[in-house]
C-alpha cells in the first residue's frame, strides 16, 4: 500500500475510497488467516498433540496396571514363602517324631528279645 500510494495517501484519502481497490486483497488475507493454510497446520498439530496425549495416557494406565499386578505377585510370593517355611518346620517335626517312634520300636523289640 505504501509503495503504491506513498505515506500521505492514508492521511488525505476520503473515507472508504480504497475499498474498491483493496477489497479483493483484504478478502484474500481474511481467507488466508481465517481458514487458509495456517489454520490447517495448527489443527493438524493440535490433532497430533491430542494423539500423543492419548498414547501417553494409555501408557500410564498400562504401567499402573503392571504395578498392581507386580504388587499382587509380591503378595503371593510372600505367602508362598511363609507356607514353605511352615512346611519345612512341620516336616522337620514329623521327621523327628518318626525317628523317635522307630527308636522306641527298636528299643521295645530289643527289650522283648532280651526278655525271652
Amino acid at each position: 500500500f505504501l509503495e503504491r500510494y506513498g505515506t500521505e495517501a492514508p492521511q488525505t484519502a476520503i473515507a472508504f475510497s480504497f475499498n474498491e481497490e483493496f477489497s479483493e486483497v483484504i478478502r484474500e488475507r481474511m481467507e488466508y488467516y481465517n481458514g487458509g493454510g495456517e489454520a490447517d497446520n495448527i489443527d493438524r498439530v493440535r490433532s497430533q498433540i491430542e494423539d500423543v496425549k492419548d498414547v501417553m495416557v494409555q501408557n500410564i494406565e498400562r504401567v499402573l496396571e503392571r504395578g498392581e499386578k507386580i504388587e499382587l505377585l509380591v503378595d503371593k510370593t510372600d505367602r508362598l514363602n511363609q507356607q514353605a517355611f511352615k512346611f519345612e518346620s512341620s516336616s522337620r517335626n514329623l521327621r523327628r517324631a518318626l525317628y523317635w517312634r522307630r527308636v522306641r520300636c527298636a528299643a521295645l523289640s530289643a527289650a522283648g528279645v532280651a526278655v525271652l
